[in-house]
């Protein structure tokens, strides 16, 4: 019994390593850095071999502090995993059948097309109904197979969306450019398009980019706002750490009160406009944490939040906020993280009856 108190013990001592080992790497290395080369990485060559040394050196005195970190991530992963599938009020998300999956096994085509309604009870009736496309982080490359992007296109079209918004990261290299305008346009149907820049944009070339796709009749928002059918506030709000995000200037002239959508490409934006209301945020970046286990769910999850908003609806005080798992994949592996098509339409009606 001692024993195997003491091995659970060690366990939980070795799992907290392994926590402030990603709160370090996610929050500080690749969290908020505006270069494309963070300069925060010598924190991994401190804190890695940090760790190993006072675990292996110190291991009574430091487990006191290490065990407590390991059962909480249990204890809070089990709270998260409890309340997984609770909607939350004025969303509905129709979720296809379960199919059952290898663990192991490489996502990256595996196009997953999510469908949502969300309820805003004074919509205006102009965009009642309006059906939206939220494509982000498509990191255009070569190497991905071209049916990959047809699939992309025809999921989109067959939801005859009004609008196709784009959450940015286009590409992850300025050469990949030209490529990004030809797979993701080519054979494109809705005509209003949207977009805003993310960080692997403004890498690449952020005015390139604007030039290309806007020759494909992409507009992009940044930091201003457009309305839908000349009713509904659409705003762009710049990317937060490698862009210069003005929220004032991008809600100029909307009413704090007043129905709106917006779109950002990182979801830690939520820091920034939390006090107005939203109706819907749409942000990208994270992948989905890209790879996840079982149980411990994404990873790697580069935000100051780390896995909090990794993916999915949040409701944060006044703002209704969906996070993508994006399309593209750096490396190309996903595991059990399905790239993702975001779909929503917009309906009139009480939060409330959408519970």
């Amino acid at each position: 019994m001692t024993r195997a108190l003491f091995t659970t013990f060690i366990a939980l001592a070795l799992l907290g390593d392994a926590r402030i080992f990603l709160f370090v790497f996610n929050r500080f290395v690749y969290g908020s850095h505006r270069q494309e080369k963070s300069p925060h990485r010598w924190l991994l060559w401190v804190v890695t071999p940090l760790l190993a040394a006072v675990t292996v050196f110190f291991l009574r005195y430091w487990s006191v502090v290490a065990a407590p970190v390991g059962l909480y991530w249990i204890v809070d992963r089990v709270r998260v995993l409890m309340h997984r599938d609770a909607p939350l009020a004025g969303t509905v998300t129709y979720k296809p059948p379960r199919i059952r999956r290898r663990v192991m096994a490489n996502d990256l085509y595996d196009l997953e097309a999510t469908r949502h309604e969300i309820f805003i009870d004074d919509l205006p009736e102009a965009v009642n109904g309006l059906r939206i496309a939220f494509l982000t982080d498509t990191h255009v490359a070569p190497f991905v197979r071209r049916d990959f992007y047809r699939e992309i296109v025809r999921r989109v079209n067959t939801f005859d969306p009004d609008v196709v918004l784009f959450g940015g990261d286009f590409v992850s290299f300025r050469r990949h450019i030209p490529l990004a305008a030809e797979v993701l346009f080519d054979g494109l149907l809705a005509t209003e398009r949207y977009a805003i820049l993310g960080n692997h944009d403004y890498w690449a070339g952020a005015d390139v980019i604007q030039r290309e796709l806007g020759a494909r009749g992409v507009r992009f928002l940044t930091n201003e706002s457009v309305l839908l059918r000349g009713a509904l506030p659409l705003v762009g709000i710049d990317e937060i750490y490698r862009g210069k995000p003005d929220v004032g200037k991008a809600f100029g002239g909307i009413e704090e009160t007043a129905p709106c959508l917006a779109i950002s490409h990182h979801p830690d934006i939520i820091d920034l406009v939390e006090s107005r209301r939203i109706d819907l945020l749409l942000c990208g970046h994270t992948h989905g944490g890209q790879i996840r286990l079982p149980f411990f769910g994404p990873i790697v999850v580069p935000s100051r939040h780390e896995g909090e908003f990794a993916s999915g609806f949040h409701r944060v005080r006044n703002v209704l906020m969906y996070v993508s798992r994006g399309i593209g994949a750096i490396p190309p592996v996903r595991v059990l993280c399905r790239p993702e098509i975001a779909l929503f339409t917009l309906r009139r009606g009480q939060r409330t009856a959408a519970i």
